[in-house]
């Protein structure tokens, strides 16, 4: 039997005689190509090397602020490392720990969305950039991912890639990780003045991804002058906090906002008792040595927990008519001083003068299985309408929505406070003297017989040129190739001029006629879309 060293032995011999063959004769080797300079860019923290697709060229994972775990847990951001060297950046980076994605157990959903959740750690605080190898002072435009304040990542949705906003729109297109749930809203400013900003870490986090934005993205052809932030969902909530944060003015100059016009409701006193309900359900009192150690996963589980318990009978994204405020959980602090008051409930923030908005929202908002229950059920599903208006509320959906059965259209009828909620902040922006533009999206997703029509994040593939990359969502038909073309148009003209319009689709800042731009396989500006149903519906 040979053994291990003979083995190697005999391998080294073959080696040798390789070698003494080679040297006789070369076939055709050659040296190893030199690193694409264009993947190479100087930051202020030291040199990055990305990769390129095409005339594109993208960086992922880059750090824009300290490590948030151990002893800098719950603090805000700390400044970026600095390294010496070049970072290899071509991979995402770590998102926000968080609790498990449900919606894999169930197919259709899964395969409707086909997230891409990556890895967790909280050393979680990473931007992504993409970008044309010729760009120079191009328009920035910072995408904030949804999920509310507790879930979500800037790779989770195949929306969010910015190749073809680069390449086919000329734009510097940016994503960002930042804090999430516990770690990024736990208010502990009982505990100590270190920690009196710790309710408010998440959205600090994004002040400091924008301060980074400022700082070193002309080194990737942007224009730090000309910086949009737009999100959905969550994303759009975080912009309109960013509007009303002091510590984020200046740092950007135009924003928009998708199905995520609502009203933060956590003030100082809301949020520290949620604080301590949950520190109860980890038998910790205040020992902040002891929830420096304990495991995310520990801390996510608790706060499910008792928001579970505090939210039983709140509004829910299917209650019809009436204002709703967030439900007890994790969310930024109206604390007075990071948030000085509540962005947009009676006014547009003062901060953000200046700055124009587009918002706007999508006709069903829920996606999935069509509830199936009869006129009778519906009209107890209206509960939040006074009981005289209620017949005359769903006559006036009937007429705007004609044909859809009542499961179908008590889901638009819920949505429609998302509707008002957009036009609420287009007065409110108006009021103060700066532009303001609405949309409403009625393009239902052509796959899955239709179910899920113009469902919670249908608009995103839409609005960054991923028609073709979502094509689940889509359908990925002429039609949606039309409609992909004149959003991301007008999302990018916007972020280039303050201004949607585009050739072909002009669209009229927002007035008390308010005209709307509905995106669908034709879309065109509407002098308040289905005005009677929506105003039916804010009477509660």
């Amino acid at each position: 039997m040979i053994d291990r060293r003979e083995m190697l032995a005999g391998a080294a011999v073959a080696g040798a005689l390789a070698a003494s063959s080679a040297g006789a004769q070369t076939f055709g080797a050659s040296p190893a190509p030199a690193i694409d300079p264009l993947t190479l860019v100087d930051t202020a923290q030291g040199r990055v090397r990305g990769y390129r697709d095409g005339d594109v060229r993208i960086f992922k994972g880059i750090p824009y602020a300290a490590d948030t775990g151990g002893a800098a847990r719950f603090l805000p951001p700390g400044p970026p490392p600095k390294w010496a060297g070049t970072r290899s950046c071509m991979n995402w980076g770590p998102t926000c720990p968080q609790q498990a994605r449900t919606g894999w157990s169930n197919d259709e959903e899964a395969w409707l969305f086909h997230w891409d959740d990556g890895f967790t750690g909280e050393d979680c605080l990473r931007l992504n950039i993409w970008g044309r190898t010729d760009a120079a002072r191009a328009p920035v435009m910072v995408w904030i991912h949804g999920g509310g304040y507790t879930a979500g990542s800037s790779q989770e949705l195949a929306g969010y890639d910015g190749t073809r906003m680069a390449a086919n729109h000329g734009v510097i297109f940016v994503s960002v990780n930042h804090r999430l749930g516990p770690l990024g809203y736990m208010d502990l400013s009982e505990m100590g003045a270190a920690y009196a900003q710790s309710g408010n870490a998440g959205v600090l986090d994004l002040v400091a991804a924008l301060q980074w934005v400022q700082a070193n993205i002309a080194a990737f052809g942007g224009d730090p002058g000309n910086v949009t932030i737009f999100g959905q969902s969550g994303g759009g909530s975080k912009v309109s906090t960013l509007m009303g944060m002091p510590a984020a003015k200046g740092l950007f100059h135009k924003a928009m906002i998708h199905s995520g016009a609502s009203l933060l409701g956590n003030d100082s006193d809301r949020a520290r008792a949620f604080t301590r309900e949950v520190l109860a359900e980890l038998g910790i009192g205040r020992e902040l040595f002891r929830l420096q150690a304990i495991p995310t996963a520990a801390l996510i589980e608790a706060g499910q927990k008792v928001a579970r318990r505090l939210s039983a009978g709140q509004p829910t994204n299917l209650t019809i008519g009436g204002p709703r405020r967030r439900a007890p959980g994790w969310s930024p602090v109206v604390d007075g001083v990071t948030i000085p008051e509540v962005p947009f409930l009676d006014r547009a923030p003062a901060v953000s003068a200046h700055v124009p908005l587009v918002v706007g929202s999508v006709r069903d908002e829920s996606g999935g299985a069509l509830p199936e229950f009869d006129e009778a059920e519906l009209l107890k599903r209206m509960a939040n309408i006074p009981a005289g208006a209620r017949a005359e509320a769903l006559a006036a959906f009937r007429t705007a929505f004609p044909g859809l059965p009542p499961g179908h259209l008590s889901r638009v009828m819920a949505a429609m406070t998302g509707r008002n909620n957009s036009v609420h902040f287009a007065n409110l922006k108006t009021a103060q003297g700066t532009p303001a533009w609405t949309w409403y999206m009625t393009y239902a997703c052509p796959n899955l017989e239709g179910r899920w029509g113009s469902f919670h994040c249908i608009d995103i593939p839409f609005a960054t040129d991923n028609v073709a990359r979502w094509a689940t969502a889509t359908g990925n038909t002429p039609g949606a190739q039309a409609l992909g073309r004149a959003m991301s148009s007008a999302w990018a003209a916007f972020a280039r001029t303050g201004n949607p319009s585009i050739k072909g689709l002009a669209w009229a800042p927002h007035d008390n006629r308010v005209p709307t731009m509905v995106y669908d396989n034709v879309s065109r500006v509407m002098l308040d879309p289905a005005g009677p149903a929506r105003r039916a519906v804010m009477t509660a």
